[in-house]
């Protein structure tokens, strides 16, 4: 009733003065500056209904016509992962390019999340610094960073302190004191590779102890959280996740604007006396908060969800600034592996997608798996028995659109994350060795939490599993096959006593998450990395070369899979373009139910 109450006052208040203040907000954005997809279909400045979502040239001309009409009302924020996902990316060391386009297209502030870390704290410290010196950059926050566990701390610090990120900040807007903070989740932080060793400080400790500093020390008006640590809803259909602990846990913050869970929310959730508001994932919507202070003082909220398409008026010097780069990934990246950025390279004439609230009916998944794993067997001779997919690493579907052509950027957009040693950008991939009995634990504990973490649920090519649901935890898999179906299959020994080894394929980051599975099932699963001849080694050493002739690692890598798997598909309807073969119309799930 309170909540009613307060929504109905808002609407008397509004129709009775203007707004006193109007927020704009995304949120992982993931440097998906031109719209999503095809990208070949993507036409900013021609109002033909075209298919693609997001674009940075639709952002930025919403953003300039709401400061035409709002002026000193307007801010305009971003709550993390506003790096990694698109070719883009892979010119910010050298150029420090993106920052500056969101500080022209009138982003005031940016919290940092676990995706900027990416390349790791110097790497983004490099990006920070070329971005400042190519001109402006939004101000950037985080409030619980607390620097490397070795104590050797990295760049990154010095730009705390000279105040490039800030812990907090308070600032003024059309009269009113705006308090403003970070915070990197616990589960953003933990997506973070471990050997980068950061360390951040507990997100709600963090968020409580700033939030009543802004409120009682700054006598701020409104007190705005950026928290790059997310929500979802539970079986029962309830909202829940961190950023819902923060707004019931802490009285003094009136806004949360989520990032991290990618959601899309249409309608805002009270939590507390906090409202949290969440716009998706890759710039294909905008929030936008409309603001009245009563006669208490008290900040009322009303929220819209804007589609960023073909309906919005975009920016043409802002697409100008992004085209002019892409001679530049040219010439890095895709020039060297003889790939030119806008020659469509694949065809679909149906949708590949990735839900990542039931992994299990995608399509995309079962697609990526078969590419690597076709590629390791019958292309560079690598060999693996078994490719593994998280469903977590795959970032984006492969959309049909209009007309189905897919671009390198369209490609690399599923699996764009990560970065090895060489000089091409991507996670790489390793093949580890080990026994049936080492993966029948590591698919029982990922069976037993893939329902809460949707992102760990296993895609696979080269081995069916068969499995009773009905049985108890570490009890569900029944038996393993691997093989594939031009050769057939063969059911593998699953006992202790049998040291049978393996050879499983997964990006390096997967790999390297294996360490972690100890501490996850409390004792159960201990898996050590293996090398062909079982000996235990680094993950390092386990990453897959292409060409052990040359110096150095040649790296393989998920995206680069996909391209090359496309290339030996077959052109269905003769225009010169490999078709994705109509197997892959439906979900294949090599997890297969069984009674017995």
């Amino acid at each position: 009733m309170k909540i009613l109450l307060a929504f109905l006052f808002f609407c008397a208040a509004l129709n009775a003065k203007a707004q006193d203040l109007i927020i704009l907000h995304t949120n992982d954005i993931h440097s998906h500056l031109m719209g999503l997809s095809p990208e070949v279909e993507y036409t900013p400045f021609v109002n033909d209904n075209d298919p693609t979502q997001g674009g940075f040239a639709r952002i930025a001309g919403l953003m300039k016509a709401e400061q035409e009409l709002n002026g000193d009302k307007l801010i305009t924020l971003d709550a993390g992962d506003f790096l990694m996902g698109s070719l883009f990316q892979t010119i910010e060391l050298t150029h420090g390019f993106q920052l500056n386009l969101m500080r022209e297209m009138g982003y005031n502030y940016l919290a940092l999340g676990n995706h900027e870390f990416d390349f790791g704290p110097d790497s983004l410290a490099k990006i920070i610094v070329n971005s400042q010196k190519n001109g402006s950059i939004p101000q950037l926050l985080c409030t619980n960073y607390n620097g490397i566990k070795n104590g050797i701390d990295s760049d990154l610090r010095e730009l705390f302190n000279n105040g490039t990120i800030l812990p907090y900040d308070v600032f003024e807007k059309n009269g009113y004191r705006i308090g403003i903070f970070s915070v990197m989740g616990k589960s953003a932080d933990e997506a973070i590779p471990d050997f980068y060793d950061l360390q951040f400080d507990h997100p709600l400790k963090s968020a409580r102890r700033t939030a009543r500093h802004l409120k009682k020390n700054e006598a701020t008006d409104m007190v705005i959280a950026l928290s790059h640590s997310g929500i979802y809803k539970n079986k029962n259909g309830e909202w829940k996740g961190e950023d819902i602990d923060m707004g019931n846990k802490i009285n003094n913050i009136d806004l949360v604007i989520s990032g991290h869970s990618h959601t899309a929310l249409t309608n805002p959730i009270q939590a507390g006396n906090t409202v949290v508001v969440q716009a998706g994932t890759a710039g294909i919507y905008v929030g936008r908060v409309e603001i009245i202070f009563d006669s208490y003082g008290q900040p009322l909220i009303q929220y819209q969800l804007i589609p960023i398409d073909d309906n919005i008026t975009a920016d043409k010097t802002i697409q100008q600034r992004i085209e002019s780069k892409t001679p530049l990934i040219e010439a890095s990246v895709l020039s060297p592996l003889g790939i030119n950025y806008n020659t469509p390279i694949l065809e679909t004439s149906f949708d590949l997608t990735i839900n990542e609230n039931v992994p299990a009916t995608s399509n995309l998944g079962p697609f990526v798996a078969d590419a690597m794993y076709h590629w390791l067997n019958d292309e560079n001779g690598s060999g693996t028995d078994i490719v593994v997919v998280a469903s977590g690493v795959i970032r984006n579907d492969i959309t049909k659109g209009r007309h189905g052509k897919q671009n390198i950027n369209d490609i690399f957009n599923v699996m764009p994350l990560g970065a090895g040693l060489d000089n091409v950008p991507g996670t790489p991939l390793s093949k580890i060795y080990i026994t049936g009995n080492e993966l029948k634990k590591v698919m029982e504990l990922i069976l037993a939490v893939s329902d809460i973490k949707t992102s760990f649920y296993l895609f696979f090519s080269g081995m069916r599993a068969y499995i009773n649901p009905d049985k108890g935890i570490f009890r569900k898999v029944q038996s393993v096959e691997i093989g594939n179906d031009k050769k057939g299959y063969k059911t593998i020994g699953l006992g202790k006593k049998d040291t049978t080894l393996y050879s499983v394929t997964a990006n390096a980051y997967m790999v390297s998450f294996i360490g972690h599975l100890k501490k996850m099932s409390y004792g159960l699963v201990d898996v050590e990395p293996k090398n062909e001849f079982g000996e235990k080694t680094n993950t390092r050493e386990l990453v897959i070369d292409l060409d052990e002739e040359m110096p150095g690692i040649q790296e393989a890598k998920e995206w680069l899979s996909i391209y090359y798997y496309a290339k030996e598909l077959t052109d269905t309807n003769g225009n010169g373009i490999p078709d994705i073969p109509n197997k892959y119309r439906e979900a294949k799930n090599l997890i297969i139910p069984v009674s017995k």
